[in-house]
């Protein structure tokens, strides 16, 4: 019985103690008020947090289920799909692999049609609202690996911001260990969200599976 309440307790989706933000900029993020606040990029920034600076391509410095949480802001749109060294493929199993299961990645940005997602000579990937489907465990991931992906999430919430400002979930909502747990901990990326991002962005909310 005791062993079983740990593996509960290990499962149970509960504060993040220590958060990733990937391609923090010069405005790193802390959307779920961890205690921790580790940051990544391509560059120093001059910030409050120290920036573990990286080469694109290289492997991310840190153990296997490093962090409670994980998340990107305007990212995703800038790693390449070029073969042979796919970079949105890279950091999503790379981003999966420093979570620890049970936890949470919160993906912010701009999304295909939006002009805006086009617009910026620098953005070179295209994401669609059926794009995150090839990250999750579903009818199009079966049981072996899509074209070098390894993730297996769970989709929260996939859904424009518009949409996100009246809490409309759509199909991709999926069930968690402890949903109402996680919706709350999603309530306070709200303002966060709201004040700096436009209807044109995206968000992707996923649970990595245990």
């Amino acid at each position: 019985m005791r062993d079983l309440e740990k593996v509960k307790s290990k499962n149970r989706i509960g504060k993040s103690t220590r958060h990733l933000d990937f391609g923090c900029g010069g405005n790193p993020r802390n959307p779920f008020h961890a205690e921790e606040l580790i940051t990544v990029d391509i560059q120093f920034h001059s910030n409050q947090v120290p920036t573990h600076r990286i080469e694109p391509g290289s492997q991310l410095p840190f153990e296997d289920e490093t962090f409670d949480s994980i998340s990107a802001y305007d990212v995703l749109e800038h790693l390449s799909r070029e073969a042979p060294n796919n970079l949105f493929i890279f950091y999503m199993n790379e981003l999966h692999r420093i979570l620890r299961p049970g936890g949470v990645a919160v993906f912010v940005f701009p999304s295909f049609p939006h002009r805006d997602a086009f617009s910026d000579p620098t953005h070179v990937n295209f994401i669609t609202s059926e794009t995150v489907n090839f990250f999750i465990n579903n009818q199009i991931r079966t049981t072996q690996p899509y074209e070098g992906i390894l993730t297996n999430y769970r989709v929260i919430t996939n859904s424009k911001l518009r949409r996100w400002k009246r809490w409309v979930y759509d199909s991709q909502l999926y069930e968690t260990e402890n949903v109402e747990s996680l919706r709350r901990k999603i309530s306070l990326l709200k303002r966060t969200i709201l004040r700096g991002f436009l209807p044109q962005h995206r968000i992707w909310v996923l649970v990595k599976n245990f």
